[in-house]
């Protein structure tokens, strides 16, 4: 890495030791606004930027908030594109997945809603063979885009159902509905995790590779002896990422000369942790691997940004579905913990678990010359409101029944100086289906009798190590009171139930 860039990542990784409230690069004015429950200030259409920028998504999978440099990583984890992000950008600190696990965060990216108020309380993964988990007539990402008159596609891990509910998917028919149907107009991925099959690519409805007259079964459930029978070849997992990235970059030349969207949902670094085989040697295993691929990856869409010149009105996301996996009863994520990665940072927990290291990402947004570069937030955002930001961009009204959880963050992706919240509390669900509440520096995890709700100061104590409810009965009562209103409720953005 060039001395400068050395510099600049010291630079920030000095300043986030200091505390969760991160200072900013040299020479760039401090952004840190601490959080508050003051009343969400409502933004308006002269807050949506003037001109319509092409947006890309990139989600990660299970990727920790403490596993990139600009998040505080050690410098021999070499992150130099997403540490490039939050240069060139804004870094947040307090951004909340809505689920603890994959696909119920994956939903409420697309639609804006809580997938609690569609799915219910479980809070887990869908399975493998599951129908579309999305309405076909409901809002998402791609549908608002799409309507603006934007190209759009997605790329890699899709894990939001195949087929028409109900039942399961039937891999011998075409794969519709599925993202073609909720708005995207071309998809290239796989239906789920990388072990789950069916092991060959998908390509709109269309499994490739298919032997004509062979029946596609999915052999075993989930470890690296599957495979699937009926198709000519199964995909390498190593090669999978470099596919996928592939892909999304010669789709960006071939769309260039349009306003395009493109959500592209990496298996990084979901296990199995398989990679590229140039990615060796990193300190921390093969899970260290794995997050230099990623950030590589990044660094191939970035670059044909600048190639084309478009980077300069494009709207950058990066962000991950969940925290990283912290059992050390897996060998891999074991070495890289105890060669010095702490993948969440000091957030308690990880996926799956209802502690902050399931929920809080990696959050970082570039668009040049309007995204103020090299700054740092603390203002709370949740992923869901990634549509309403959005619509507020291209200046499209939010139709009733539709991004119900979703809250227009375009102010605190550009504000100079900190202002109110847009939202005056966030919901997080965990696999196990607890709720928890965030509101300003409180969280409030509900537990289910005969066990105690537990109430926590994340801002004087991050790990989230000493209940604090005793002393705070009624801030208690009142969180616990807003949380059980919103979800009988069906909406929390105000205007969503006009």
């Amino acid at each position: 890495m060039p001395n400068r860039y050395q510099f600049v990542r010291k630079s920030i990784a000095v300043l986030i030791t200091c505390g969760l409230t991160a200072g900013l690069l040299p020479g760039v004015a401090a952004l840190a606004l601490p959080v508050s429950a003051q009343t969400p200030a409502a933004l308006t259409a002269s807050d949506a930027p003037k001109q319509k920028p092409n947006i890309i998504v990139i989600l990660a999978d299970d990727y920790g908030w403490g596993s990139a440099g600009c998040y505080g990583a050690p410098a021999q984890l070499e992150t130099p594109h997403l540490d490039r992000l939050a240069l060139e950008g804004r870094r947040f600190t307090n951004a909340y997945a809505p689920s603890s696990v994959c696909s119920p965060t994956r939903y409420g990216l697309m639609t804006g809603r809580y997938d609690w108020r569609t799915r219910g309380d479980g809070g887990g993964v869908i399975g493998k063979e599951a129908s579309l988990q999305i309405e076909t007539d409901r809002l998402t990402l791609a549908s608002l885009c799409k309507g603006q008159g934007y190209r759009t596609a997605a790329f890699g891990k899709w894990h939001l159902g195949l087929q028409a509910p109900p039942g399961r998917t039937d891999w011998n028919k075409p794969l519709e509905p599925g993202p073609r149907a909720i708005g995207f107009d071309y998809f290239f991925g796989i239906a789920a995790n990388a072990w789950n099959g069916p092991h060959t690519f998908i390509e709109n409805e269309t499994l490739l590779g298919r032997i004509p007259g062979e029946k596609i079964r999915i052999m075993e459930n989930y470890s690296p002896t599957n495979y699937t029978t009926g198709i000519t070849e199964q995909y390498d997992t190593d090669y999978l990422m470099e596919e996928f990235t592939d892909k999304a970059t010669d789709w960006i030349e071939k769309n260039s000369s349009e306003s395009f969207f493109i959500y592209y949902a990496a298996t990084a670094v979901h296990k199995p942790h398989d990679y590229h085989p140039r990615f060796t040697g990193s300190p921390f295993g093969k899970y260290g691997n794995f997050i230099e691929e990623l950030d590589w990856c990044v660094g191939r869409i970035l670059t044909q940004l600048d190639r084309l010149k478009l980077a300069d009105n494009t709207l950058v996301i990066f962000t991950s579905d969940n925290g990283g996996v912290v059992n050390q009863r897996d060998p891999e994520i074991k070495y890289a913990m105890n060669a010095g990665l702490d993948i969440n940072g000091p957030l308690r927990g990880g996926k799956h678990s209802e502690w902050e290291g399931g929920f809080r990402e990696p959050f970082l947004v570039r668009w040049p010359g309007k995204v103020p570069a090299g700054t740092v937030s603390d203002q709370v955002i949740s992923l869901n409101d990634i549509l309403a930001t959005l619509a507020g961009i291209l200046d499209v009204p939010l139709p009733n029944g539709n991004a119900e959880d979703s809250f227009n963050a375009w102010r605190l992706f550009t504000e100079e100086n900190p202002g109110p919240p847009i939202r005056d509390h966030v919901i997080v669900h965990a696999a196990n289906s607890t709720y928890s509440i965030r509101m300003g520096d409180w969280k409030l995890v509900e537990r289910k009798a005969p066990k105690q709700n537990e109430l926590y100061n994340i801002k004087e104590d991050v790990a989230e190590a000493k209940n604090v409810i005793a002393a705070n009965a009624d801030r208690a009562a009142q969180m616990h009171k807003i949380l059980s209103e919103a979800r009988d409720r069906g909406y929390t953005r105000p205007d969503a139930g006009k």
